[in-house]
């Protein structure tokens, strides 16, 4: 056999492979990458304050991934379309929730603050008292100091979860606080 015919017996195969590639395959693994990285970017936030729309973005990148996987690359460069937009949405509506949390997380810290304060001072009154007044004695003191300070604990943790920017546990977790600071309050009126 010559030279020439090895190398054109050589070349064949490639030949072969590069007129058999789809030529979508390039265009669909690019937007495959572009969908990633939308689909990274709703790590946090959306996560915490839309995570049906995460759910939705990711469930077109699954689908997606599945035609490439079928190497249907036309039908993965249509799936793929609307993820970035998809994605820039459900950060846009994280966002917002994410503010009307704060605001609500705002406006609630103050009454949560004033229910512990008072129970807090009721409580410091009561123990410097010289006379209880009736239906109270030393031992719901006592017991009320135990709470104060694990009241003050619980509120510590939630103004933790507020400045970590979780409004939606710090509500939560403050409306226990409350509630607890309440029936304190409650517990130490006398009769």
């Amino acid at each position: 056999m010559s030279k020439t015919f090895r190398a054109t017996l050589a070349l064949v195969p490639f030949v072969l492979v590069v007129a058999c590639t789809d030529a979508a395959k390039a265009p669909a693994e690019a937007a495959m990458s572009a969908a990633g990285a939308a689909v990274e970017s709703l790590k946090g936030d959306a996560t915490r304050y839309a995570p049906e729309a995460v759910k939705t973005v990711q469930a077109s990148y699954d689908s997606a991934r599945a035609l490439v996987a079928k190497q249907d690359y036309k039908g993965a460069l249509a799936a793929v379309a609307d993820i970035p937009a998809q994605a820039k949405a459900a950060i846009a509506t994280a966002t917002l929730r994410k503010e009307q949390a704060a605001a609500a997380w705002r406006g609630f810290s103050e009454t949560i603050q004033q229910s512990v304060s008072e129970v807090t001072a009721r409580v410091a009154a009561l123990s410097s008292a010289k006379k209880l007044p009736r239906g109270i004695d030393k031992d719901a003191v006592a017991r009320a100091k135990q709470e104060i300070d694990l009241l003050d604990t619980r509120w510590q943790m939630v103004k933790e979860a507020a400045s970590k920017g979780d409004y939606q546990t710090a509500i939560a977790k403050g409306v226990e606080v409350k509630k607890k600071a309440m029936a304190l309050t409650a517990s130490l009126a006398g009769k």
